[in-house]
């Protein structure tokens, strides 16, 4: 995974969300807590934690410390530009979800579409495999 890319992403679509006229970040979060998205999201953790348990314990601390680094990035700057830290937690969340699926070599559509919303600057919600 390209992170400086990734990052890159991440920034645009903070940009752009900000810049939707009406856009809210309380209907934002509303729309993740629901199914299908939220229902989803959790499988997805759940698949990714399995797979990262299978891992040899160096590469587990090697992968986490990793994880640790982007999430904390993710939400400083998440937070800095939209004041939302409930938004720069959900964003880390899903960097670090992202990252860590790819890290583990965890896959699945749902992880694949959530990481190609950010590509193109959207934030996920909803039913991503829709």
């Amino acid at each position: 995974m390209n992170m400086e890319q990734f990052k890159s992403d991440i920034e645009a679509t903070l940009a752009q969300a900000i810049a939707l006229p009406g856009f809210s970040v309380d209907d934002y979060l509303d729309a993740r807590d629901e199914s299908p998205f939220d229902e989803a999201w959790s499988l997805a953790a759940t698949g990714v934690a399995d797979a990262a348990k299978a891992q040899p314990e160096e590469t587990c601390n090697e992968q986490a410390a990793a994880s640790r680094s982007l999430r904390e990035w993710v939400f400083r700057t998440t937070a800095e530009r939209t004041g939302e830290p409930e938004l720069a937690a959900c964003v880390s969340d899903d960097a670090g979800l992202i990252l860590e699926a790819s890290l583990c070599g965890w896959s699945s559509a749902w992880i694949g579409t959530l990481r190609r919303c950010y590509a193109s600057h959207r934030l996920p919600q909803g039913d991503l495999c829709a």
